[in-house]
């Protein structure tokens, strides 16, 4: 793929501004328009939609408002955990044993519907 310098610039301050690689930047916007034209809803009442993407791989789970825990829905740490931290934790774990495994779960996370972080709707 080419882009212009002027592109690929804005990009990198995306990712910069976001804490990610530039191609979990691009990834980001694509999955964004892809949303905005088919919203995901979960199909478990009150419970939200997450992600989070860790080395290029794409982890889903539902976070649950009324207990603050996180359902991962895929990958080696399916599971459920009573925090956000819990389940980032569990996720590191699992893709990168050699990496600390500590992390704040509430920037990890992605709410789906919106592309923000989870810690945008912390009480």
């Amino acid at each position: 793929m080419e882009i212009t310098e002027t592109t690929h610039n804005q990009v990198a301050l995306l990712a910069l501004a976001w804490g990610v690689s530039e191609s979990e930047a691009v990834q980001r916007l694509v999955e964004h328009f892809q949303r905005s034209s088919t919203p995901k809803k979960s199909d478990q009442r009150g419970m939200i939609d997450v992600y989070a993407l860790y080395e290029g791989v794409r982890i889903e789970g539902l976070y649950d408002p009324a207990t603050e825990s996180v359902t991962v829905t895929n990958g080696p740490a399916q599971g459920r955990y009573k925090s956000p931290s819990g389940a980032a934790a569990a996720v590191l774990r699992a893709q990168n044993p050699k990496v600390s495994a500590s992390r704040n779960g509430w920037s990890f996370w992605i709410i789906a519907e919106t592309g923000s972080r989870l810690q945008t709707i912390r009480h």
